[in-house]
């Protein structure tokens, strides 16, 4: 809750005192600029989840909303809805076509033959402490972002990027080098590459030894929400969710894995409940306060994944008890940190912007409850599909023959060739998406190695073990919130169409930091006029 002393800030940011203001023929004092700009992304959170839960919130979700200005059409303007392109599309300005990272993973050439590239993948950097690790950076995008503009501008900028996964804390960085980090899955600490630092700084190796085993230390979920808040969501229990043996909170992890056994307890904590989130917000707030962010005259920059939302989405669907209950605790924990940003530097000396990476869709089954027509692919479609593929690349295959013979699946509502995606004409607005999601060199799915998109019929989950899973050109795969708070933003709720690639430039302009003259994304008005 926000306190009475921050009160005055809060009202002085209303467009109802601005109005007040401006009929006694005064202007609103200036805002100054703020000193660190903090750029979160809550990974799969669809457009309207804040809105369907907003009763709840009572913290850091409950300000953004109130204090916030709020753009309600905000979306992703690309196919390739992952959370790797859609994090590095809000820290660059421009389409993954552009910054290169076109999807979680795609394939490849490598003398002659197609191999699975990793999007922060870096086979020539080593993830300190962990030798035999893959290595990961920044070196498949092609583009700078937000970061890295700020330290052009000023060489003594501090920036810090820190998720659970670490294609969001890199791409949440683009290319800059600062303090980047992302939690090891079996180690349950916070690492890094040599990309970045040759050895771990003493704050962060503090942190994972001193206070992160203090708050990451759960082996039992078991729900925060208010009983009163339960209809907000599903029932706490469905046969599609995908509890592992039960969809009903509580959660232990005994009931799991050896809980004696640290590797495997810290994997369950990483892959099934909310716990990592306020791990990285702690560790926000630990960076705050150690490296003096925003308080040394230059403006520094904090970038956040918080990508619990994603795993608890896929496992229980956006509409769970188990998600509900994890924004519930998202909204404790970022009400901390909006706190001592007002603590340490005042309420006017930051500015936020919240986003998120894709959506989601609706579980299936679920839909099909309510009379939409929805539905998953199963393994004879699967099998159809491969069928379909073989028969088409038999012999001399073309885009097109591919084409024609993926349209001919039922699943399947249309395709695209490269050269269509090419033309400068598109065939309709889908095409334009895959078009901003476009490499010829890096391509998804075996049809993308013959120079052919595919997209699915709508509401119909591809395949794989999840309760439902994104990755589509449809808005609700797109639809994300784009809220903007802080240093004299002016709150309410806009209806004007904006997208992700609005956020980097938005925020360079508020803190006068100069951008590339490319960008895709332009400059959103969102202060209360000096």
């Amino acid at each position: 809750m926000l306190s009475l002393s921050f009160l005055p800030f809060v009202i002085k940011r209303t467009s109802a005192v601005a109005g007040l203001f401006l009929a006694m023929g005064c202007q609103p004092a200036p805002s100054p600029d703020p000193t660190l700009v903090l750029l979160v992304a809550v990974d799969q959170l669809r457009g309207d989840m804040l809105q369907a839960f907003d009763p709840v919130f009572t913290g850091g979700l409950r300000r953004i909303l109130d204090e916030g200005l709020r753009f309600a059409n905000g979306t992703h303007d690309h196919a390739a809805t992952a959370t790797a392109p859609g994090h590095h599309t809000l820290s660059t300005g421009v389409h993954p076509t552009r910054h290169g990272v076109v999807g979680n993973e795609w394939l490849e050439q490598f003398d002659g033959q197609w191999r699975s590239v990793y999007s922060v993948e870096d086979l020539d950097r080593t993830i300190l402490g962990y030798p035999e690790a893959e290595g990961r950076g920044p070196a498949n995008g092609y583009r700078s972002g937000l970061p890295d503009w700020m330290l052009a501008n000023d060489p003594l900028s501090r920036v810090v990027s820190l998720s659970r996964k670490d294609r969001a804390a890199i791409g949440l960085a683009a290319q800059a080098r600062g303090e980047v980090y992302w939690l090891s899955e079996a180690g349950g600490e916070f690492v890094t590459s040599d990309y970045y630092h040759s050895e771990y700084p003493e704050w962060i190796q503090d942190f994972n030894t001193q206070t992160l085993p203090g708050i990451y230390a759960d082996s039992l979920w078991e729900s925060m929400t208010p009983p009163s808040a339960f209809s907000l969501a599903r029932p706490d229990s469905s046969d599609f969710e995908r509890g592992g043996g039960t969809s009903t909170l509580p959660y232990r992890a005994a009931d799991r894995v050896d809980v004696a056994d640290p590797m495997d307890l810290n994997r369950w904590r990483y892959q099934r409940t909310p716990f990592p989130d306020r791990a990285v917000i702690a560790a926000a707030i630990e960076a705050i306060h150690v490296l003096e962010l925003g308080q040394r005259g230059s403006v520094d920059y904090l970038g956040l994944g918080l990508s619990q939302t994603d795993v608890i989405g896929h496992r229980f669907g956006p509409r769970s008890r188990e998600q509900l209950d994890n924004l519930v605790r998202l909204d404790l924990e970022l009400g901390r940190l909006l706190d001592t940003l007002d603590q340490v530097l005042g309420p006017e000396g930051w500015i936020l912007a919240l986003s998120a990476d894709h959506g989601i869709l609706e579980i299936p089954e679920h839909l099909a409850e309510q009379g939409v027509d929805a539905s998953r692919l199963t393994s004879d479609d699967r099998t159809h599909f491969r069928q379909v593929m073989a028969e088409a690349t038999e012999g001399d295959a073309t885009p097109e023959t591919v084409k024609s013979s993926i349209e001919a699946l039922p699943f399947v509502a249309a395709a695209y060739t490269f050269n269509e995606i090419e033309s400068g004409t598109p065939a309709d607005s889908f095409a334009t998406l895959f078009a901003n999601s476009h490499s010829r060199t890096r391509v998804a799915g075996q049809q993308g190695t013959y120079g052919v998109y595919m997209r699915r019929q709508p509401n119909i989950l591809s395949w794989g073990g999840n309760a439902t899973t994104h990755g589509s050109p449809y808005y609700y795969d797109r639809h994300v919130p784009i809220i903007f708070m802080g240093a004299g933003v002016s709150a309410g709720l806009s209806s004007e169409r904006v997208a992700t690639i609005d956020v980097a430039p938005t925020l360079a302009r508020i803190t006068n930091i100069p951008t590339p003259d490319d960008l895709d994304g332009r400059v959103l008005d969102v202060r209360i006029p000096d």
